[in-house]
Formats: structure tokens, C-alpha cells, sequence
């Protein structure tokens, strides 16, 4: 069994994001593709095809003037290319608002039976009941705390003119991810407002903030370090594969198709990638999220005094 609610530090931070994924990966994995798995096809083939017919216009201007290839090329296409992009765009904007809100959503559940013993169709449910809350923070994101991200990030790129900020991004980056992704926590599972929220996750960031900071750098660094490794294999394979394949010097039609195509795979892949292990890093300020709202709650306390309480009867 799996306690959310409970005091933790900042090792245990960690280690517990672990020992769920342990206990209840195989569940949680399995429903995430189940929600999110056409989309994310979607996105594979629309992405394919974009990467792809950009590389062959792109060799196939290699014996043109520079720039009218291209000009004459998008001129001729250009609803097809602005649907795409617009497609794209929107696609990706679902995607993301799925992929963060479903480890939300999943935690929620676990936190209500207190086992993971529910249902595609429940976590369905609960993000069909967050859609209105999902996009209002992604509007207020926008207009809101993308701003002041703004302002954040250009004073401590202005102090790494003076050496200052480089220390410094590793504990901003890291907090202002904490900040957000509290933040959406409280929104979606507790009854606040979008500045309400914004405002709770900073009172939580700073409950314990080296612990929260220290947990997301270590766990986001983590991430980055597996990411970049299995996305370096194929890349790897496919160089060494194309110049042991080679059999003309220089750039061909049928070397830009083949570039083309694994291009197109190795993006795919990078991005399928991200969105899975971005799971991590939301699990992990999940286990946060919880910690300490059983430090300012002693839910956990509560629930075994009322227990004690039936007990007698």
C-alpha cells in the first residue's frame, strides 16, 4: 500500500516518486496510452509528414537559387502548410494539457480509494470534469505567469552578465517548474481560483523550498541525463548506418529521402520521449503536493483518530 498523505523530506522526496511508479507503474503506464495513445499517434504521423516533405523540398532546392525553391514551393502550398501548422499547434496544446493533467487526475484517484483499484473510465471521467479548470490555468498561464516567468528569467540572465545568474538558474528554473506544478495541483483537486492557486503554490514552494528545489533539479536532471542517452542510440545507429551505406559522395535524391525519413523518426521519437518521462517530474511534485499538505493538514492523523473512534463503537 501506498501513503500519499505523509511527512516526508527530501530524500524521500525521491525515493518515494520511485517506489510508486514500483508499486503502481504497470497501472499507471497502461491508462496513460489507453487516454493518450491516439493522440499521440496522431501527432507521430502529422509530425512525420511535416519533418519529411520539409528535408525533400529542402534537397531539392540544393541545385536551385537560394530562397525561390522554397518561396515558389510554400507560395503553391501555402493552405496546406498554415492547416498543418494550425493542426499541429492545436494537437500539441491538447497533448500537453492531457499529459500534465493525467498524473493530476491518476493522484487524485489514488488519494480518494487509497489503492490504485479504478477504472480507465474513472480517470476519464475526472478529465472530462477538469477540461473548463485545464484551460483556464493554460489562458492564465499565458497572460498571467508567463509574464512574470518573463521578467523572473530576464533579470537573472541580466546577473549572469556578471557571473551571479548562472548559480542562480539552478535553483529559479527548478522552483518556478515546483511553483507551477503546485499550483495546477491545488487548482484541480482542491476548490480555489486561478490567483488562489497561483498564491497557494508559492506558499507551499516555500514550506520547504530547499527540499522541493533540491527534489525537482535532481529529478528533472535525472530525466534529462535517461532522455538524452536513449535518444543519442538511434541517432548514433542511423549515422553510422548512412555513412556505411553511402555509395555516392555528396547529396542525392535518394539520400535526402532517406535522411528524410530518419529525421522524421529520430524527432518522433525525442518527443514521444519527453511526454513520458514529463510524467516523472508531475508524479514528483504530486508526492510534494501531498507531503505537505499532510504536514499543514494531518489528514493522515484524522482519518486514524476517526478509525479509532468506529473501533470502539
Amino acid at each position: 500500500m501506498f501513503v500519499l498523505f505523509k511527512k516526508r523530506d527530501f530524500s524521500s522526496y525521491i525515493s518515494d516518486t520511485f517506489s510508486f511508479l514500483k508499486l503502481f507503474g504497470k497501472h499507471f503506464f497502461k491508462n496513460y496510452f489507453i487516454i493518450n495513445g491516439g493522440f499521440l499517434l496522431i501527432l507521430s504521423v502529422l509530425l512525420y509528414f511535416m519533418i519529411k516533405v520539409y528535408f525533400e523540398v529542402l534537397f531539392s532546392a540544393s541545385g536551385a537559387p537560394q530562397g525561390s525553391y522554397f518561396q515558389q514551393y510554400f507560395d503553391d502550398n501555402l493552405g496546406l502548410f498554415i492547416g498543418s501548422i494550425s493542426i499541429f499547434g492545436i494537437l500539441i496544446i491538447v497533448l500537453s494539457l492531457l499529459n500534465v493533467a493525467y498524473p493530476i487526475v491518476y493522484l487524485e484517484l489514488v488519494s480518494q480509494k487509497n489503492n490504485n483499484d479504478f477504472t480507465t473510465a474513472d480517470i476519464i471521467s475526472l478529465l472530462k470534469q477538469n477540461i473548463g479548470k485545464l484551460l483556464k490555468f493554460f489562458l492564465g498561464s499565458i497572460f498571467v505567469v508567463l509574464p512574470i516567468l518573463a521578467i523572473v528569467f530576464g533579470i537573472v540572465l541580466a546577473l549572469c552578465l556578471i557571473l551571479i545568474g548562472f548559480p542562480l538558474l539552478f535553483i529559479v528554473a527548478p522552483a518556478c517548474i515546483s511553483w507551477l506544478h503546485l499550483s495546477l495541483y491545488t487548482y484541480l483537486t482542491e476548490e480555489t481560483g486561478f490567483i488562489q492557486a497561483l498564491q497557494e503554490g508559492y506558499y507551499l514552494l516555500k514550506q520547504k523550498f530547499w527540499a522541493n528545489v533540491g527534489a525537482t533539479f535532481v529529478i528533472y536532471m535525472l530525466i534529462q541525463v535517461v532522455q538524452s542517452f536513449l535518444t543519442m542510440i538511434p541517432y548514433f545507429i542511423g549515422i553510422a548506418a548512412f555513412l556505411t551505406s553511402s555509395t555516392a559522395p555528396g547529396w542525392n535524391t535518394e539520400t535526402g529521402s532517406s535522411m528524410s525519413i530518419f529525421i522524421s523518426l529520430f524527432f518522433i521519437f525525442a518527443i514521444l520521449l519527453s511526454y513520458f518521462f514529463n510524467n516523472l517530474v508531475i508524479l514528483n511534485q504530486g508526492i510534494i503536493y501531498y507531503s505537505l499538505r499532510e504536514e499543514n493538514e494531518n489528514l493522515t492523523t484524522i482519518s486514524e483518530i476517526d478509525l479509532i473512534g468506529l473501533d470502539n463503537e
